[in-house]
């Protein structure tokens, strides 16, 4: 008899909360059973529309005896707090990046989940690509040879109803503009998912950066424009570059890895990966640039992985630890911005 799917508590039903709701709705692992929001409408819409029970206070979600998992999906400032209340209730957690506005409150929410007993996940399903999972075995197998060039790009355009709408409008706020609020801007929100992900596929850890960010176009207090150079502890060179007025998009690969004997590239949306090796290995030829389609659901992998891990009592496949380091790069960077230094990592 299979397991009953985990039972799931929706904090936060703004701008990334249906794409929870809709993986959970196709995942077999888990199921959404409750919605929570201080706006009423922005909960009660989506618990109708996925049949959830909705609610307008975290009590009344966290006492719920079906919900045996957390997804907190509210602005950075407020995880800590959530975060706390949900392992004292005996929630487990995953939590949208970034995982905390700082690092004392990263390990705020590390500490308070270890204590409870409860696992801590943060939300990079980017890790669940194809082309992410195709460069990792590629990277791993030694077909790249050793990496020498990490360069991840995130750049587009947010029109001026993100800053109090998101992309979808569903919940008006301000919370984006500031950057006591939100962490920072296209760094911390976009970049993070890719610095993790250059973490996750190749092993390497940052140990240097340096940034330069400002403001361009936009009225907020976060940047629109950064770019940062990384250094890894194997000497490797990284390029992180992103913007959030990026007039009409950018159509180029968002990650590319260089190795010494060959190399990988892919957009993160477009399904579509390429490889260059120049010695033949894992099923390509030598000096031939060899393409790759692939159909992502990753948000639906993601919970099904975690949801299998908790019912194994295992530890997340995305850890409270790996929410943290990828936390560490971006407020290197920003520090780095703001002095117009170079900044070592661990901070």
């Amino acid at each position: 008899m299979a397991e009953k799917p985990i039972g799931v508590g929706l904090i936060g039903c703004g701008d990334i909360a249906p794409t929870h709701a809709k993986a959970l709705a196709e995942a077999e692992g888990a199921r959404l059973v409750a919605c929570m929001d201080v706006a009423e409408a922005s909960a009660k819409s989506l618990g109708e529309e996925f049949d959830a029970a909705h609610t307008t206070s975290t009590e009344e979600l966290l006492a719920d005896p079906e919900v045996e998992l957390v997804t907190i999906a509210t602005p950075a400032f407020t995880h800590d707090e959530i975060t706390e209340a949900a392992a004292k209730a005996g929630k487990h957690v995953l939590c949208e990046k970034p995982l905390a506005a700082d690092l004392p409150g990263a390990d705020s929410m590390i500490a308070n989940c270890e204590q409870a007993g409860v696992s801590l996940s943060t939300c990079f399903p980017l890790r669940y690509l194809g082309a992410a999972k195709w460069l990792k075995g590629l990277a791993e197998a030694g077909a790249l040879g050793e990496i020498i060039e990490i360069r991840l790009r995130n750049m587009g355009e947010k029109k001026e109803s993100y800053w109090t709408g998101g992309f979808s409008g569903r919940t008006q706020t301000n919370w984006r503009k500031s950057r006591a609020q939100s962490g920072g801007g296209v760094i911390i929100t976009n970049l993070i998912h890719h610095i993790d992900l250059a973490r996750a596929v190749t092993g390497l850890e940052v140990t240097r950066a340096f940034c330069e960010a400002g403001t361009f176009c936009t009225s907020v207090e976060v940047e629109d424009l950064g770019l940062a150079s990384l250094r890894y502890e194997n000497e490797a060179i990284g390029l992180v570059e992103g913007s959030s007025c990026f007039w009409g998009g950018s159509g180029e690969h968002d990650v590319a890895v260089l190795g010494t004997k060959g190399q990988v590239r892919f957009g993160l949306w477009s399904g579509q990966a390429e490889a260059y090796v120049t010695e033949a290995a894992e099923g390509i030829p030598a000096r031939e640039w060899v393409s790759r389609e692939f159909t992502d659901a990753t948000h639906v992998d993601f919970y099904n992985d975690l949801a299998a891990a908790l019912r194994a009592r295992r530890r997340p496949p995305v850890t409270g630890i790996d929410g943290r380091k990828a936390l560490e790069v971006v407020l290197a960077i920003y520090r780095s911005a703001d002095t117009s230094r170079p900044v070592h990592l661990p901070l």
